[in-house]
């Protein structure tokens, strides 16, 4: 069964132990307690009396005069490990419970008992330091040369001949050694925390225990573990898992590698420490490199081959930038799961391609690079780009568990023009917004959007949009109330039934909004040419405020 062990480990001194010693050679023994019992320290029964914390560990000294049968029966709750009695009576019978009674001469004084105890115990501990001191050298050496955390996995293993993993916090198993003779493998460890940290592993992390000793099942067979966690100023980040090769392995060995996980956990866990500061400034150089690329802020095309040459990027192939927004973070912040998204795709990537992420605001920027077949067709690189949208878009909403919404821009060829595509892509998911669209989107697919958005940006555009949209908006004739009925009326091809569904509204307020917006326009809208204008006006406007709100983000100031 799986769990910690809670045994004396060799060289500790147990209560079987202090009596070998001289000073008690004579002394009678009383109670049923075991006598592996671990012996820490001993206190006066003056000092042991009065509190009410666990004395588990300690030995009460005492004169037969001064035990009290009260006091005597509240000390015995708190657990200590024996009780000495100094005194010439020896007949007792002493209510303990199941604590040890040990019964000397009156001659023998607290001085000479707690002396005793103090040199066995430190005894114990000095051997325990330098033993620790020798480990924590030898993984310090290789932790100063950078050696990393495979190099410490394998010193540990060779210092304690156990097979060793090092785990993180999500359970994967970053480095795994053992010595020739094991059959473990690295499959095994992860096999073991498929479905979750055990429960020696839990325990590990309980304040305070530093690393325990517990029965594992692995390879179908249990084994003794010794379980550290790492911890460092207060954030956990993995476990050392010592697995020991022998069925019934030695107090004395469980002792030493209780000692090697001790030390090993800082080590390990300063190690880790630098590989993810390493990692995230690395991720903050190539997330700078991004912005540069989708805000084509590079002074030259020199600049930027030297740029894309460090991070083994081509700048002669075909791109497709796709933008992701709108998901959200296990803790319900708008685009707090950005950072998390940019990580995992740029990991992911089909095979023969590259992909760059990074986050811009609370938008996920993807740079897709690709190469077309020779005989590839006309909409070759749509199609690629239009796949791996969709596919990453499915991707983030299993991941994050909440919805997420991809667009894209047309393919470009250098990475010179990548901020182009990179403008469309922000333009089509604002106008998926805009629109209510439920698929992933390109710009291309926005036909009407995409021939529009020269007018769109044009002064005489923005003059057709506002002169025939400002009348439906001034509060005299209703304001965008009214110019939803009208966009709805055309939208439904001039049906008023349909549009007063549309708009969950009866088909008297329609016909009552349409004549309003009639008398405001001073057009009939039952007429063709006008409902295309007002449509030609209403999508001018929808694009130009969407192309603006990019533009404004794009190109501040």
């Amino acid at each position: 069964m799986e769990g910690p062990v809670e045994k004396p480990t060799s060289g500790e001194l147990t209560l079987s132990r202090l009596l070998q010693e001289r000073l008690f050679r004579d002394a009678v023994v009383s109670g049923d307690a075991p006598a592996d019992r671990v012996v820490t320290w001993c206190l006066p029964w003056d000092q042991a009396v009065p509190g009410d914390e666990d004395l588990s560990g300690v030995v009460v000294f005492g004169r037969a005069e001064q035990l009290h049968p009260t006091q005597l029966e509240r000390l015995c709750a708190r657990r200590p490990a024996a009780l000495v009695v100094s005194g010439d009576d020896r007949a007792g019978p002493w209510p303990t419970g199941d604590v040890p009674v040990v019964v000397v001469g009156g001659h023998t004084g607290f001085r000479d008992v707690g002396r005793l105890v103090a040199e066995l115990a430190l005894a114990h501990e000095a051997h325990v330091l330098r033993y620790g001191v020798t480990v924590h050298r030898a993984l310090a050496e290789l932790l100063y040369r950078g050696a990393g955390i495979s190099a410490l996995c394998h010193q540990m293993s060779r210092l304690s001949h156990c097979a060793v993993a090092v785990v993180d916090r999500h359970l994967q198993v970053l480095a795994f050694a053992h010595p020739a003779p094991s059959t473990l493998t690295t499959d095994d460890v992860g096999a073991l925390l498929a479905d979750g940290p055990p429960e020696l592993f839990t325990a590990a992390l309980d304040e305070g225990r530093g690393p325990v000793v517990g029965e594992l099942p692995m390879a179908d067979a249990a084994y003794t573990c010794v379980v550290g966690a790492i911890v460092l100023g207060g954030r956990h980040d993995g476990w050392v898992l010592l697995v020991e090769p022998a069925p019934r392995p030695h107090p004395h060995d469980l002792a030493q590698h209780r000692v090697v996980a001790e030390q090993a956990v800082t080590i390990v866990g300063t190690e880790m420490l630098r590989v993810r500061s390493i990692s995230e400034a690395e991720e903050r150089a190539r997330g700078d490199f991004v912005h540069a690329l989708l805000h084509g802020r590079f002074a030259t095309e020199t600049d930027l081959a030297a740029r894309a040459q460090h991070y083994g990027f081509p700048t002669g192939s075909h791109y497709g930038v796709i933008v992701a927004g709108g998901f959200r973070s296990p803790g319900g912040d708008p685009g707090g799961g950005v950072p998390h998204a940019a990580r995992d795709a740029a990991r992911s990537s089909p095979p023969g391609t590259q992909t760059l992420a990074a986050a811009v605001g609370d938008v996920l920027a993807v740079i897709y690079r690709f190469e077309l077949p020779r005989r590839a067709t006309p909409d070759a690189a749509n199609r690629m780009v239009a796949d791996y949208a969709a596919a990453l878009e499915q991707e983030l909403t299993q991941r994050l568990a909440t919805p997420a919404q991809v667009a894209y821009g047309r393919p470009v060829t250098g990475a010179v023009h990548i901020a182009e595509s990179y403008r469309e892509a922000r333009i089509a998911l604002g106008l998926r917004r805009q629109l209510g669209l439920d698929d992933v989107c390109g710009f291309h697919e926005l036909r009407v959007f995409a021939t529009l958005s020269d007018l769109a940006a044009s002064p005489a555009g923005r003059a057709f949009a506002d002169d025939l949209l400002s009348p439906l908006r001034s509060s005299s004739a209703g304001g965008a109330d009214l110019e939803r009925a009208v966009v709805a009326y055309i939208e439904c091809g001039g049906n008023v039934n349909a549009a007063a569904r549309a708009l969950h509204v009866h088909r008297n307020t329609m016909l009552y909004k349409l004549e309003r917006a009639s008398r405001a326009l001073h057009l009939d809208l039952r007429e063709a040419e006008h409902q295309f204008a007002l449509w030609l006006a209403a999508k001018l406007d929808l694009l130009a405020s969407t192309t603006a709100a990019v533009d404004r983000e794009l190109r501040p100031g």
